[in-house]
């Protein structure tokens, strides 16, 4: 993992750059950051840590404090006392005070700094009063000054959340300075130990020498008679002592439990922010099978790239894009088509490079054949034609080789008026786009070369004997065969391509689930001894004036309304936890690659599964109809099987155009398994069922389906040893059956 820096570093430096310098600071801190403010804020997001020091330097350059550590400093102190709350309470100082004690903060260190990836703290001994602790970088990590300075001071100022000195801290070694690690022994005062029960005791003890004393000097009451007065405001005092304790322990565990709330609500956040990562790839690869279907609809090289151009315009964003094609012959690379706002304009024509690498960027790209990213145009080193780019206003450039094996058809570009627009998601975007669009061309080109070689061969045919004939359809038939074997190849490349994208979101999901899981059975345990306090206070007899005291304060508090709606709450996050968890499970069995596995396989999972991937079509107009008979293990390859499922219930959801419904139909019948799914859409017409299962047959427009969905489900079940069969009955629908043997034929 690369070294990197919780962006909760960023979201605190913004306020203090900009109290410190004002907003021109906080703007030049974004623009050298490269990432919009609404990034730098959110605290599951993580920047490179050496682009966080190189926001140090520039702030440090902004303020006119050269000195590194007295800048760590003064960062330090505004950190810890930042509000961002609505309470108004410090950042750190909620999380501290909860915790009841320095010596606790100290205890956590090692938990608590999660907001790095880029070093390890340990705690190496703690006691009473001291603790050592240790700061070890991760290797290849050059730590800075600011960075030792600024993690020391925090844990100077953790005492003053107490009211309590700051720590003394001895540095033993410091990373910054070349040792191995950064060392620190830490001295530190504690709160006054039972000061809220001692205090009205003790004054209860002098009142009753008072008392005694009164009573003696008016009464001249013996001794003993004193001595029997004397105990009662000792009594008291001690009563008053530990009522206020008693308070005390409720607010500490009131503020844990308000602490363990914003806990669940920061991984609510993460797990907020991993879904709007998991949009984004969906999107991404709603793009790319889009794409691939309207490249693999046409033969036409020129429109394949007019559909690459206009997606990544149109539907991804992009401010300019422009392709650059190879003409070996000539040895150049020259602009082929621009898509976008930005152009130079008819007059001044298409931009023309030699085929060199010292030539310019593009043409680096092309005879390298790797991707070449230019994060400012005006400060780098590559041979970038800076004329133009001046002319265009451009600023950062992505340049993507179209590369099939060693072959180079040309280069896809995309550029910015921002410096440093593009991310390494941009990268594999445009990456995937090229690799689709350069095997799309191939195909076109190895398409029309067998056309080429067809028409020669059937003018020769024409010129032969009949014997030839015979050979010319022998030849026909080899050619059907690899026409259908290409197709096989490059779904599978496809659906492989889709199942890693699909198995690595759901790796990323699992952990935040889990977290949110542990936190809830946490908070589940802190309710319930909640509720035991609670119930064993309210049972105390109490003064009549001090249960009306406390029932006002419980009142204030909406402590009943909190205890009321704490379960619902719980409940709402592990349901939509475990919602969640469910659609990372099936998301794992559809992203399965082992196509040549044959297994026992229980069906009626396999349809629940493709049922909640495609819950998105379904949404809440379409009603799923489950008539499931009794159905034994099926032995067949699951993921094959599955895309079956997957592709028959998409389309009959595509083919409902307003509200209607599916059902699916199950039974065991002679030996085999068979699955009925009927829609009530429009059914298919007697011209078209006929040639509803032919490679390459659609009815959709163009760019919305390949034709290759039914074909090779189709051959998935023939693989089996089964059959599969469509209907459209005069009622109206259409009806598909699957019927798939129990046991694989030997």
């Amino acid at each position: 993992m690369p070294p990197e820096m919780n962006c909760i570093f960023t979201k605190g430096l913004l306020p203090f750059v900009e109290k410190e310098v004002g907003p021109e600071g906080v703007a030049a801190v974004l623009r050298a950051a490269g990432r919009p403010r609404e990034y730098l804020i959110a605290e599951y997001n993580w920047i490179p840590f050496s682009v966080a020091d190189d926001l140090v330097r520039l702030t440090q350059e902004l303020m006119g404090e050269p000195d590194e550590e007295r800048w760590a400093r003064r960062f330090a102190d505004d950190f810890m006392d930042w509000k961002p709350s609505r309470d108004e309470r410090s950042w750190a100082g909620a999380y501290t005070l909860s915790l009841g004690s320095p010596r606790a903060v100290y205890a956590k260190s090692a938990s608590l700094s999660n907001a790095k990836r880029w070093a390890t703290e340990e705690l190496l001994s703690i006691g009473r009063r001291r603790a050592v602790l240790r700061l070890t970088p991760h290797p290849g990590v050059r730590v800075p000054r600011w960075a030792c300075t600024w993690i020391r001071v925090c844990y100077e100022r953790y005492p003053t959340n107490w009211k309590l000195p700051r720590a003394r801290i001895v540095e033993r070694s410091c990373a910054a300075r070349g040792d191995e690690a950064c060392v620190w022994d830490l001295w530190w005062k504690n709160p006054p130990l039972g000061a809220r029960f001692w205090g009205p005791t003790a004054a209860g003890g002098a009142g009753a020498a008072a008392l005694a004393a009164g009573i003696a000097a008016a009464t001249l009451l013996p001794w003993w008679a004193i001595g029997a007065i004397v105990p009662l405001p000792l009594l008291a005092g001690g009563a008053l002592g530990y009522g206020l304790l008693q308070r005390d322990r409720r607010r500490q565990l009131q503020r844990l439990l308000d602490v363990q709330g914003e806990e669940i609500l920061y991984s609510s956040r993460q797990l907020e922010g991993k879904f709007r990562d998991l949009e984004t790839k969906v999107e991404q690869l709603s793009l790319l099978m889009d794409l691939s279907g309207a490249v693999n609809a046409t033969l036409d090289p020129a429109k394949i790239y007019e559909q690459a151009l206009h997606r990544l315009v149109h539907r991804m964003g992009y401010q300019d894009v422009s392709l650059f094609l190879v003409d070996p012959g000539r040895a150049v690379v020259c602009e082929h088509r621009v898509a976008g706002a930005v152009t130079l304009g008819p007059e001044s024509g298409p931009l023309e490079f030699p085929l060199r690498a010292d030539a310019s960027a593009v043409a680096k790209a092309a005879v390298t054949g790797l991707p070449l990213v230019i994060n400012d145009v005006e400060t780098t080193a590559e041979p970038v034609h800076r004329p133009t780019a001046r002319a265009l206003n451009v600023r950062s450039v992505v340049m993507v080789p179209l590369r099939v094996k060693d072959r180079v058809f040309g280069v896809l570009v995309t550029s910015s008026t921002e410096p440093g627009r593009f991310a390494d998601a941009d990268i594999e975007l445009l990456s995937a786009v090229a690799n689709h669009v350069a095997l799309a061309v191939d195909r076109a080109e190895s398409f029309q070369t067998i056309e080429e070689l067809s028409r020669g061969l059937e003018d020769k045919v024409r010129v032969r004997t009949e014997q030839l004939r015979a050979a010319n359809e022998e030849l026909q038939a080899a050619y059907r065969d690899l026409q259908a074997t290409q197709m096989q190849l490059i779904q599978r490349e496809k659906m492989a391509s889709v199942g890693q994208l699909v198995a690595g979101v759901a790796h990323e999901l699992n952990n935040p689930i889990g977290f949110v899981f542990s936190n809830v059975t946490t908070l589940e345990d802190f309710v319930k001894r909640l509720r035991s306090i609670v119930t064993a206070f309210r049972a105390v007899e109490l003064p009549e004036a001090a249960r009306a005291r406390i029932q006002e304060q419980w009142d204030e508090l909406k402590i009943d309304y909190a205890l009321k709606y704490l379960d619902s709450m719980i409940q709402g996050i592990r349901e939509g936890a475990e919602r969640t968890r469910k659609i990372v499970r099936d998301l794992r069995v559809f992203a399965r690659t082992q196509d040549d596995v044959w297994q026992a396989v229980d069906l009626h999972e396999d349809l629940e599964s493709s049922l909640t991937l495609l819950n998105h079509l379904l949404k809440d107009r379409i009603t799923v109809h489950r008539k499931f008979g009794e159905l034994p293990s099926v032995e067949c390859i699951r993921s094959q099987i599955d895309q079956v499922f997957l592709n028959l219930l998409a389309n009959a959801a595509q083919a409902i155009t307003g509200e209607g419904g599916i059902t699916i139909e199950t039974r065991c019948e002679n030996g085999a398994a068979v699955v009925t799914i009927s829609d009530t859409g429009p059914g298919i017409s007697p011209d078209v069922i006929g040639h509803i299962f032919d490679p390459f047959f659609t009815t959709k427009p163009v760019g919305e389906g390949t034709g290759l969905g039914l074909s090779i489900s189709y051959e998935i079940v023939k693989k089996h040893g089964g059959e599969i069969r469509a209907e459209s009955p005069s009622e109206g629908g259409a009806v598909f059956t699957v019927r798939i043997p129990l046991s694989r034929a030997r």
